[in-house]
């Protein structure tokens, strides 16, 4: 609780992100918004900062932090928006896979923002295969470049989150509409990251557990626990009475095994 009015998720403040706890899951499926978005109501990208995005994605309220991963996250960061063949150090397979998803992301240069969204979001949930990072790397918890989640084509769910952001920053969305949120999945019981990208109208979430793109309000049983943007982060919390304030949580990242699906909430 802080000042008597909000209970932050856990106590991550003092938790290195490097010990982020992510069981990512695959499967699903829900009926998404792009279709019915009607090309009269064009919406615009939220350029005040992703600020609009933490401050409400999914009933939060959040406060600003220093991840401990910063300089790790500032260089992937950089990488994603410069996402190109110089880029895969001469690895054929990044070029291959770099190739497919520079033609899905020409397909999109003259589609409405929710398609387009869409449109990535899919291009990438194909482009790669899901895999935690203790089998793809060895050990529990990993940040991968661009570039080495091309050269690779596998990874978690934070690497698919990282992958659409690149896709996006190259089709024309700006760095600063867009956060990695890392969230605990209620209904599942396991933690998770996806993409979130501000509107006008709306804050998208692109996910690697369903091909549509739903709204935040669309996944209220999303818990939004922290989150990374262009040059800044928060940690997010919960106003005292609600139903993510009232549930038990673990004190801290560190006590949960990341990568390894449903996590022990004690």
């Amino acid at each position: 609780m802080i000042g008597g009015r909000f209970v932050p998720a856990g106590k991550l403040a003092r938790a290195a992100l490097t010990t982020m706890a992510i069981g990512c899951l695959l499967g699903g499926s829900a009926a998404g918004i792009g279709e019915r978005q009607s090309p009269a109501s064009p919406e615009k990208l939220d350029f005040t900062s992703t600020g609009s995005i933490a401050g409400g994605i999914f009933s939060s309220v959040a406060f600003p932090f220093k991840p401990g991963i910063a300089t790790r996250w500032q260089e992937i960061e950089k990488n994603a928006g410069q996402l190109g063949p110089g880029n895969c150090d001469g690895d054929a397979t990044c070029r291959t896979r770099l190739g497919i998803l520079e033609e899905a992301v020409k397909a999109t240069q003259s589609l409405p923002l929710a398609q387009k969204i869409n449109a990535i979001n899919r291009a990438v949930n194909r482009l790669i295969d899901y895999r935690s990072d203790k089998d793809v790397y060895g050990t529990l918890d990993y940040w991968a470049m661009p570039k080495e989640i091309l050269a690779i084509g596998k990874g978690d769910c934070e690497d698919f989150a990282i992958m659409k952001m690149a896709a996006l920053r190259s089709a024309g969305v700006p760095a600063e509409s867009m956060a990695l949120v890392v969230l605990r999945d209620s209904g599942r019981n396991f933690y998770h990251a996806v993409l979130a990208v501000s509107t006008s109208s709306h804050t998208y979430v692109l996910d690697n557990l369903r091909d549509v793109v739903l709204t935040d309000r669309q996944l209220p049983q999303y818990q939004a626990l922290y989150s990374l943007g262009a040059q800044k982060a928060w940690i997010h919390g919960y106003k005292r009475g609600s139903e993510f304030a009232m549930q038990k949580r673990p004190t801290s990242l560190e006590t949960i095994q990341p990568g390894e699906g449903i996590p022990n909430p004690s």
